[in-house]
Order: C-alpha cells, then sequence, then structure tokens
C-alpha cells in the first residue's frame, strides 16, 4: 500500500516535469518511483559535480602557460568566456561565480568557492546553490553545497571525490569522478510550495561518474554513474509512515548504455539506459 502512496506522489511531482507522464499514465514496472527518485538523485549529484569541475578547469586554465591559455578556454569553456571583477570569476552568459582561494584548488589546503546565483534550467537542471570545494590530497577534494538563499532548508549534500582526467580532447569535461558521501535534499523545491518528500541518500559503494556530452546552452556535459552502489530513503513531512528504501547498485557502465538493479522496499528489478 505504502509503495502506491509514494509512487502516486513521485509522478505527481514528477509529472509536470515529464513529458512522458500523462494523463492515465501506467507504471513500466514496480520499480518506477525508484527509477524516478533515483534519476532525480542522480541528477543533484551530477550539478555538484559539474560546479566542482567548472572550478578545477578554471583552474587549470589560471596555471597553464600563457601559450597554453587560448586552447584551454576554446576546449573547457566553449560557448563562454572567463572573466574576473574584483577577483571573482564569471562563465559569461551564465549566473556561475567562482571565488578562488589564494593557491590552486590542486594544491592541499586550498578552499574555493563556486555560486550558481540561479537555478541553470538544462538538463539536466542545475539548482541555485553555495559550494565549497577543498583539495585533502593528489587529486582529491571534499565538497560542502547548500542552498544560500535558504529556499530548501533541506538541501544538503557532503562528498569527497577522487579524480582522474579526461583525456578525450573533443570533450569540455576536466575529470571523471568516484564518490563517496551523501545528502539529502526537496524535489523541485521551487516550483511546489507544498512539497513534502524528502530524498536522502548515501553512496554505500563508491561511486564511479562519467561525463557525457550534451547540446545545450550552458553546460556541455553532465555526469553519469558508471558504477557503484547508493543508498536512498523517501520520507514524507506530512505522513511519517512513509520512509520507503531504495538501493541503486549499477551493474556496468558504458559510453553507450548503462545497466543497473534498483532494490524498492523488496522489490528488485533491472533496468537499463542508453547514454547515447
Amino acid at each position: 500500500m505504502r509503495a502506491k502512496v509514494i509512487l502516486s506522489m513521485v509522478l505527481l511531482t514528477f509529472s509536470a516535469y515529464s513529458c512522458i507522464l500523462e494523463e492515465g499514465y501506467k507504471p513500466e514496472k514496480r520499480t518506477q518511483a525508484a527509477k524516478l527518485i533515483w534519476d532525480a538523485t542522480s541528477n543533484v549529484i551530477s550539478g555538484n559535480l559539474y560546479a566542482a569541475d567548472l572550478a578545477l578547469k578554471l583552474d587549470l586554465w589560471m596555471t597553464a602557460p600563457e601559450s597554453q591559455k587560448n586552447q584551454i578556454e576554446d576546449r573547457y569553456f566553449p560557448g563562454s568566456k572567463i572573466r574576473v571583477t574584483q577577483g571573482v570569476w564569471n562563465l559569461t552568459g551564465t549566473p556561475v561565480f567562482i571565488y578562488p582561494d589564494n593557491k590552486s584548488i590542486h594544491t592541499v589546503g586550498s578552499v574555493w568557492k563556486v555560486m550558481f546565483a540561479d537555478p541553470l534550467y538544462t538538463y539536466p537542471p542545475t539548482r541555485r546553490m553555495h559550494i565549497t570545494i577543498e583539495c585533502t590530497g593528489d587529486l582529491e577534494w571534499q565538497i560542502a553545497t547548500y542552498d544560500g538563499e535558504a529556499v530548501n532548508d533541506e538541501f544538503e549534500f557532503e562528498m569527497g571525490l577522487s579524480g582522474r582526467r579526461v583525456e578525450n580532447p573533443a570533450n569540455a569535461a576536466g575529470y571523471i569522478y568516484t564518490v563517496s558521501g551523501g545528502g539529502s535534499y526537496i524535489p523541485f523545491e521551487y516550483s511546489f510550495i507544498n512539497e513534502s518528500l524528502i530524498i536522502s541518500y548515501e553512496v554505500s559503494a563508491e561511486m564511479t561518474f562519467h561525463p557525457q556530452s550534451v547540446q545545450s546552452l550552458f553546460n556541455n556535459y553532465f555526469y553519469r554513474a558508471y558504477q557503484g552502489k547508493c543508498s536512498i530513503t523517501v520520507n514524507d513531512k506530512k505522513n511519517s509512515a512513509v520512509d520507503d528504501k531504495i538501493l541503486v547498485e549499477i551493474l556496468s557502465g558504458s559510453s553507450t548504455r548503462i545497466l543497473y538493479k534498483l532494490t524498492y522496499n523488496g522489490t528488485t528489478e533491472n533496468w537499463e539506459s542508453s547514454t547515447l
């Protein structure tokens, strides 16, 4: 019974954002609600990784020899220019602002900040947020994110990252990331005043996220999980009986498709998604 309730709530929440959830829509599988929640959770993680990647790429540009700066800017920031005003860097045409430390973000102990002053309504959407990135080791960082406007008091993100450079020059991303940690959020808090679902998640086995190119006005790529596990809990502030558990297990990931297994309140089903 709880599964039907939570599915109805999730479909109601997501229906405004998905053309496939039309009137009379019937779930494809018994774990359909879990898939929707994993998609939303994956997008939250992707948005944070994208923000961190922007800062890391800016640092690569700032520390590069002058003769290489144009080449780095063309590869990593296509469609935008990087500009600085009083020590704050901006990607032209976007609400993204980067506040560097006086040290490279690749230097242990450095702390950089990134602010999305407004949401980016792209795919996937990136919410308004303030991000702190601290270098903790060689190609290792700790990220903490909060909603600077206090619109979403439930929004938290704390993860450790390790990075591996993207070798493909055709991809605008800087790094592939392996993550651990977790957070929480309310789906679509900017559009649903009475939203009551709270999604909490924890990476239970390190997850590796790879960049996938996408045609978008602002961002040229987003991140998708190729391996690892994530545990998710769905609660409802208006109904304390709702305590649904989801386990996401990535079985295999590649540049063409991702296979994963969802366990939702005891029901397990396999899913496949194309990366094209």
